[in-house]
């Protein structure tokens, strides 16, 4: 998330130079990825006036234009034509270097002098801009510093939100973070809105059938809506946000969603048939042309809006064409709702779409916030798009959420803190974050949650508030205590050491993979174990859909991976957890072992001109279990014949330790090879 400096002064008051207020942040729990800046003081850059132009001789896209620069005209050939004579726009004069690092010359083009050139957004670094140059305030003086209208360079934060802190993805979250770690106040926009015209009930009506995928819909209607271009100060906002701007409506959905995080949707009420809104599931064999230009099919699963007749929009993710902002629009009807995180999350995934607007709604929205969200872009739109407010809103909220609570004891703060922190720094600390204080005692204090804060549901989420707050520096790093537990025994976590340091004493190379990993992954190596799968309810990734319940098809996976990037040889092993479902539903988790090599590994000073012979890998692993049992000074394991679905026949032994199965050695079989195009043999 960009995070411009100067807007996030407008909530909250600081006095940090930009190294301190990342340092701040980053101690909040936000991690700040980059720091740039953006503008400069635009030495040689005036504000100019276009006082005529004519057709170039020698390029039908061009102009010839006459600019006048305070004190003299200059001839300048420009490429743009969004421009009319007596428009107030940006001149770099000859001599002046723009942000890019290009240095302004006098010139001919086609044969044409061009003593400077009429400027784009994108030229000045101040972002992307609209298609052409900028257009000035028509108040401005010819011959003013450029300067004295763009303000000085802005800083942009980077800012990475972690997918827990869904309240930190707006301005205003990221104010209220900076607001508690300064001791300074929150400032929220005043909001005063005034009403004219009709009631909206006589306007429209909304009918939510699915009240778990949408629990909270406002709308509200404005008429005498005049398309346009956004105030500059908005602009730029956006642009130095990474938003680009369209128009008035459309920059002010994007600007309130920024600001507090609330996603907003704008509708042509024009182009909505039958004056009523409906949130509902989609019906079976429905399309929905969206406003990226693709004809979606959705499915009865993807919760929509919908006009009297058809779907207007995938909710919470993106607005359908059929209904979006035009230049003709004169009626807009207002979306602000809450949807379903779940919801949106898969219908998101289904369509392969990723939005601002589903980013948000798939983490958590505050339930809380549309009404808000909407009176704060109806303001504006009354402000900047000459809108006319129609009276009232449509408030669709049945099931009202209301804030819980916690308890949080102050001894169990100062026990895992390890730090004398009084009871009242604790009250004010979870006080500076919009925790309210709803019952106090001698030892504990009750605090009620904000539903913006959806992270917040134990006791120990509070104590992690109160650490980062207090500030993860403050607390002391004692030295570490050895604490002798008689009958306790350290034999699994040195056996594990031992056989890590044996194997790598054979010269193998250990490996870490994740405790995720796909079921297409798996099903390669052996598809009949479904039942002891322990699958993810809701993966991260499609690569990640279940924790695994063998070690082998990762290294393997490696192997291949370096097979593909010409390595001839190699000999790995990994160390790690798996997971299995029990037959009673529990779960259960193993320490396993997992040794795997490839190439001619076992003819260290021989000829490793060819490829090892499958009798040859085979003997090579056999050598290498042997080495690692003596290493350990175990018995001779015992060998016997064991068909391993993943390992060829005739090279699949079972490992035995004191009549006890515990594990298999043999070679990958020829079908699983065939994936990575492994041409010899792979012992495992």
């Amino acid at each position: 998330m960009r995070v411009p400096v100067e807007w996030l002064r407008q909530y909250v008051s600081f006095d940090l130079t930009i190294p301190e207020l990342c340092d701040v942040l980053t101690f909040s729990g936000l991690e700040i990825e980059g720091v740039e800046t953006v503008g400069s003081t635009f030495e040689g850059v005036v504000v100019g006036e276009v006082r005529g132009f004519e057709q170039h001789p020698n390029a039908d896209r061009l102009r010839l234009c006459r600019v006048f620069d305070g004190s003299e005209e200059l001839p300048i050939v420009c490429g743009a034509a969004n421009f009319e004579e007596g428009d107030k726009i940006v001149l770099a004069t000859v001599g002046a270097e723009l942000p890019g690092g290009m240095v302004l010359k006098k010139t001919k083009i086609r044969g044409e002098l061009s003593m400077g050139m009429m400027c784009a957004q994108d030229e000045l670094g101040l972002g992307q801009g609209r298609e052409g140059i900028m257009i000035l305030d028509a108040s401005l003086t010819p011959g003013t510093a450029f300067s004295e209208v763009a303000g000085p360079p802005d800083v942009v934060l980077e800012v990475e939100v972690t997918p827990n802190r869904p309240d930190c993805l707006s301005m205003i979250g990221i104010a209220r973070e900076l607001a508690a770690m300064t001791g300074t106040n929150l400032v929220w926009p005043e909001v005063a809105l005034h009403e004219s015209g009709e009631a909206i009930e006589s306007l429209t009506s909304v009918d939510v059938q699915d009240a778990h995928g949408c629990p909270h819909y406002v709308a509200r209607v404005m008429h005498d809506v005049k398309i346009g271009p956004s105030p500059d100060w908005m602009s730029r906002r956006l642009s130095l946000s990474g938003v680009r701007p369209i128009n008035n409506v459309v920059d002010v959905t994007n600007y309130v969603l920024l600001e507090c995080g609330q996603p907003l949707h704008a509708f042509d009420k024009e182009l909505l048939s039958g004056e009523r809104v409906v949130v509902r599931r989609a019906v079976s064999g429905e399309r929905l042309a969206t406003l990226d230009g693709v004809d979606q099919k959705i499915s009865p699963e993807m919760l929509v809006i919908a006009d009297a007749d058809t779907p207007v929009a995938v909710a919470g993710v993106m607005g359908g064409a059929g209904s979006e902002i035009r230049d003709e629009t004169t009626r807009v009807l207002l979306e602000s709702a809450s949807f379903n995180a779940s919801s949106v999350r898969k219908t998101a995934k289904a369509l392969g779409l990723s939005t601002d607007s589903s980013y948000r709604f798939e983490r958590g929205v505050d339930v809380n916030l549309p009404d808000w969200a909407s009176r704060r872009a109806s303001q504006l739109l009354v402000e900047h798009a000459g809108a006319t407010l129609q009276k009232g809103a449509i408030d669709v909220y049945p099931a009202e959420v209301s804030p819980s609570t916690l308890e949080c004891r102050f001894g169990r703060v100062r026990s895992l803190l390890g730090v004398s922190i009084t009871d009242d720094e604790i009250v004010d600390l979870l006080g500076s974050i919009e925790l309210a204080l709803v019952e106090r005692t001698d030892d504990s204090c009750v605090v009620s949650i904000p539903t913006f804060r959806v992270d917040l549901n134990r006791e120990t989420d509070l104590i992690e508030e109160v650490v980062r707050l207090y500030g993860l520096d403050k607390i002391p790093s004692p030295a570490p205590r050895a604490r002798l537990v008689p009958g306790a025994s350290d034999d699994h976590h040195q056996s594990l050491t031992a056989a890590r340091a044996q194997l790598v004493g054979l010269g193998l190379s250990e490996v870490v993979h994740y405790s995720f990993l796909s079921e297409t992954l798996v099903n390669v190596f052996d598809p009949g174990d479904g039942a002891t799968r322990l699958i993810l309810p809701n993966p991260i990734s499609e690569d990640h859909t279940m924790m695994r319940n063998s070690l082998v098809p990762q290294l393997v996976e490696t192997l291949g991976r370096n097979r593909s990037h010409q390595i001839r040889e190699a000999g790995l092993f990994e160390v790690g957890r798996v997971f299995r479902v029990q037959d009673d539903g529990s779960y259960s988790e193993e320490d396993h072992l997992v040794v795997g090599a490839m190439g001619p590994i076992g003819r260290s000073g021989l000829d490793q001109s060819a490829d090892p012979t499958a009798d040859e890998m085979f003997l090579w692993m056999k050598g290498l279990l042997e080495s690692l049992f003596e290493g350990l000074h175990l018995p001779t394991p015992v060998l016997e014949p064991l068909a391993v679905p993943c390992l060829e026949p005739g090279y699949s032994v079972a490992i035995m330790h004191e009549g006890e199965l515990c594990g298999a050695l043999g070679l990958l079989v020829g079908r699983i090879r065939g994936e990575w195009r492994f041409s010899d043999p792979v012992g495992l």
